[in-house]
């Protein structure tokens, strides 16, 4: 018959057991989410960078374009868009360095808390082995490929209808404030 004592001690023999393999267990998951995390950023951290290094550019080009159709003298237009061009290269550099360090800093203590929630272990052991493996590598050069083919195709097929709505929508906006539609571009 065990005694209170080897009761006690039984099981604290069995926590001391069971503790270090589980954290073992959170140790090697959280070393996958860490691989996982550098893979993603790795692959996917230059495309972030520009995805919003754009989404800072875009709004001040499009608030400048405007001022300076609207205030510069069309004689003095050519010289202060080469000017602004400099300073807009000056602000994406700028902002560039900015977010990739931030994208670089980042990566690993925001993504491995989601890995570590949504994935099992061994979803993150499968997902690990397959980016790392030639086929993964393979099917990313593959995938660009045929991305660009499908998007040739899509163009192609609705080249004209956008066209049109694009006349349309010049003809439109003429009507709106009193000009003309701008010229159609050269092929």
């Amino acid at each position: 018959m065990l005694t209170l004592k080897s009761k006690a001690a039984l099981a604290i023999t069995a926590v001391a057991f069971v503790f270090p393999m589980a954290a073992h267990a959170q140790d090697a998951k959280r070393a996958l989410a860490v691989k996982l995390a550098a893979i993603q950023a790795k692959n996917d951290g230059g495309a972030l960078t520009e995805q919003l290094v754009q989404s800072a550019a875009v709004p001040m080009i499009q608030g400048w374009s405007q001022r300076l159709d609207e205030s510069v003298p069309p004689a003095r237009q050519k010289d202060v868009r080469d000017k602004l061009d400099v300073e807009l290269k000056k602000f994406v550099d700028s902002t560039k360095k900015t977010v990739e360090a931030q994208v670089d800093k980042t990566a690993e203590s925001t993504l491995v808390p989601v890995y570590m929630e949504k994935f099992s272990e061994e979803e993150l052991k499968t997902i690990v082995a397959y980016l790392e493996s030639p086929v993964s590598s393979k099917f990313m050069t593959v995938a660009g490929d045929a991305t660009n083919a499908w998007a040739k195709k899509v163009v192609d097929a609705t080249k004209t209808q956008v066209e049109s709505s694009a006349k349309a929508f010049d003809t439109a906006a003429g009507k709106i404030i009193n000009a003309p539609a701008p010229a159609a571009p050269k092929k």
